[in-house]
């Protein structure tokens, strides 16, 4: 029987299912909040990457990010300078002022809805907690982290894969201009999720505020065209709120540090999830994760796989593969 998935993990894993002789199919009719899978005789019903070994507990702690962060450090994990506040007053005041430039993000949140980074003033502070609140009833306030932005997938224990997800850019071959560069580049990337309704990435808007702003400061527009090999961030850095930064995505798994991979292997464990996606910022993914290099942001208990499936490019990485055996190991 076909089933037709709304949701694109949901899809990846029952095709991997069945490549793998595993049965799959929705729990409940018309839904598919729940999969039940089969092999030789043994069920496992999972929701999405949120698997059957999941506590419930673990889960809710993932969720609270100052639970989260509270955990992390008493493992002894690098976990960037926070402040947890419910309005824009003297506290957070008095933290910017201590650990400026600082990131803005609703408490509970899991996504970029509501995330301002890079405040440095009070009128920066104030709109940015204001937006936070929009989302949350409190809002997170941390030191921002100089560096880029990594995602390390654990399953069971194992760091499986580690991705870089970096503010576009463009490198310019000395006749295209901007943008014909900026279309190749969201050509390109998009061509990476197959039927295009996969995976993160969403397209650079030339037209857009920061974009524009970017060129305008560069003393470039649309037409102009970049020297060969030059490279142009299009992204300011200045306050921007983090859903208008369009990013590309990496494969680092083969410069991930040792101790970084550690890291986010006992962030994991911290909080006793068993499938987990570990956001880190950090300068150096080459180097040991400490206070200096960075830190890490968050721990989510419902990892989106679908990146790295699309982006990860070793042979042996097979991210819905290795999910699925993890399912069914004694």
């Amino acid at each position: 029987m076909d089933i037709c998935y709304q949701n694109a993990q949901n899809r990846f894993i029952h095709q991997k299912a069945l490549e793998m002789g595993i049965a799959c199919r929705p729990l409940l009719e018309g839904s598919e909040e729940f999969l039940e899978l089969e092999r030789q005789g043994k069920k496992r019903i999972v929701n999405r990457t949120r698997s059957h070994r999941m506590k419930l507990m673990a889960g809710l702690l993932a969720k609270n990010k100052e639970a989260s962060n509270l955990l992390l450090r008493r493992h002894g994990l690098a976990v960037p300078n926070y402040v947890v506040v419910s309005g824009h007053g003297e506290e957070a005041a008095r933290f910017l002022a201590e650990n400026r430039p600082i990131v803005v993000k609703p408490l509970d949140a899991s996504n970029s809805v509501g995330v301002t980074l890079r405040v440095a003033d009070g009128a920066q502070l104030e709109e940015a907690v204001a937006s936070a609140l929009r989302h949350s009833g409190k809002a997170m306030l941390q030191k921002y982290v100089e560096g880029t932005d990594v995602r390390i997938v654990v399953i069971g224990g194992r760091v499986v894969g580690v991705l870089e997800y970096v503010p576009a850019f463009l490198i310019g071959d000395g006749e295209a201009t901007i943008e014909q560069l900026v279309s190749r580049l969201n050509e390109a990337q998009l061509a990476r999720t197959g039927d295009r309704q996969e995976g993160s990435y969403q397209p650079v808007d030339l037209g857009s505020a920061p974009v524009m702003e970017r060129l305008r400061a560069c003393g470039l527009g649309p037409a102009s065209v970049l020297g060969q090999e030059e490279r142009l961030e299009l992204y300011p850095d200045s306050t921007l709120a983090a859903d208008s930064i369009r990013e590309i995505v990496l494969d680092r798994s083969a410069d991930c540090h040792p101790h970084l991979a550690e890291a986010a292997a006992r962030a994991a464990s911290a909080l006793e999830l068993d499938v987990a996606g570990i956001d880190i910022r950090c300068k150096d993914i080459a180097s040991p994760l400490e206070a200096e290099n960075g830190g890490i942001l968050e721990v989510n208990a419902l990892p989106d796989l679908i990146d790295p499936h699309l982006f990860l490019t070793g042979d042996s990485i097979d991210v819905f593969r290795i999910y699925l055996d993890y399912l069914f190991e004694e």
